[in-house]
């Protein structure tokens, strides 16, 4: 799998997680620095609510986050899915 195709997978997954209401950490990943991804939604205008939360098996701490639940805030996630998809959006454009 090239990395290109690999890294819009890793987004692919993470954003398909967040529309379903999950709250995710990096370590829910499968990649070895899934924080970027995170970061890459985020500069598509994705607004994600983050919360420091203690780790389990260490005193260090983790972000966890999920989506923002604002209507608009769903519809540019539902709209970055289709373009890194390549689907068209729910208008018919071409995302």
């Amino acid at each position: 799998m090239s990395e290109a195709l690999q890294k819009s997978s890793h987004l692919i997954t993470i954003l398909t997680l967040l529309l379903e209401g999950k709250r995710l950490s990096s370590n829910d990943m499968f990649a070895s620095n899934s924080n970027q991804y995170f970061v890459q939604i985020k500069k598509q205008g994705i607004e994600l609510i983050e919360v420091w939360k203690a780790n389990d098996t260490n005193r260090g701490k983790h972000k966890e986050r999920r989506l923002h639940q604002s209507i608009d805030n769903i519809k540019r996630a539902e709209a970055y899915l289709c373009k890194l998809l390549g689907k068209t959006n729910a208008h018919g454009a071409e995302s």
